[in-house]
């Protein structure tokens, strides 16, 4: 029981940072308001980056960069429904998009959460940065982990705001692409992060490659997953806005994903893991395919 109480009270922290962060926010968006910044383009962008950075004041008081590990996913929904709202904007397609990426909010938080092990915990990656940069990890925590993430979250969303922007948004069949993609992406991730946490918690697979369900045909059907959601807002936002820097945000994040992730979870794995090197051998890294044989 000691440890649920402390898991409890360090998330109690948790809350009351994303709450401060939340109120910061909201005093940018009135301060802006009330000087006569009215874009609500640039409220967005300054109310995001002042509530990354106090996330980041709680990380470094608490010297946990892990404080930052939801903000990726509790931002895109308030971000998106601000836009929205703010332009008058709600239809069929505007809140199509917006519940899609609520799902997806939803289940990344959920899964965040309750594989949380309280603030004594902190992210792998994290610890590496920490041990490899030495002196400057300040700098690179609040570059690096914090703010460099959010430019990327924020650009992932900006197909919406060039959504908001078309005069006429009507539903039409081409929607679909957008909608099953969303939608099929929400679910690969939910199904993938199921199967990978019933995975860790059988001690039995300590050292063992995760290569059944969905895992079998691509080494990160999770990241699979977070791309697809990402290209279904690209997809939408180019559709009826037709500009092409509506795709801006989905090169960024595949970006991320390709070339500095993925690259790094590929490394641990071959470093912890002897049959790991064989799966990757078998198995492609992001685009399914069936199973070589071993």
């Amino acid at each position: 029981m000691p440890e649920t109480a402390s898991r409890q009270r360090d998330f109690a922290w948790i809350v009351v940072a994303y709450v401060a962060a939340a109120a910061v926010a909201i005093a940018t968006v009135l301060t802006m308001a009330s000087m006569g910044y009215n874009s609500l383009l640039w409220q967005a962008v300054m109310a995001d980056i002042t509530a990354t950075l106090c996330i980041y004041a709680f990380s470094v008081g608490f010297r946990n960069s892990s404080f930052y590990d939801a903000y990726w996913s509790v931002i895109p929904p308030v971000l998106l429904a601000f836009w929205i709202w703010g332009y008058d904007a709600w239809n069929a397609v505007t809140f199509g998009v917006w519940l899609i990426t609520l799902l997806w909010a939803v289940r990344l938080t959920w899964n965040w959460a309750r594989g949380w092990q309280g603030l004594h915990h902190v992210d792998w990656r994290y610890v590496d940065l920490r041990a490899n940069t030495g002196v400057f990890f300040p700098v690179v925590d609040l570059f690096g982990i914090h703010l460099l993430p959010t430019g990327w979250v924020f650009l992932g969303c900006l197909p919406v705001w060039y959504l908001v922007q078309s005069p006429q948004v009507a539903l039409s069949a081409v929607d679909l692409i957008w909608v099953v993609i969303g939608l099929g992406s929400v679910y690969l991730e939910f199904r993938a992060d199921n199967v990978l946490r019933a995975f860790r918690l059988d001690q039995s697979n300590a050292g063992q490659v995760l290569q059944v369900d969905v895992w079998q045909y691509c080494r990160h059907p999770n990241y699979l997953g977070e791309l697809g959601f990402w290209l279904a807002l690209a997809i939408a936002g180019y559709l009826h806005s037709g500009d092409p820097m509506a795709w801006l945000g989905f090169a960024s994040i595949v970006i991320l994903f390709v070339f500095i992730s993925i690259p790094m979870i590929d490394k641990r794995q071959l470093a912890s893991k002897p049959g790991y090197a064989a799966y990757r051998e078998r198995v492609p890294s992001l685009i399914p395919r069936p199973p070589r044989a071993k």
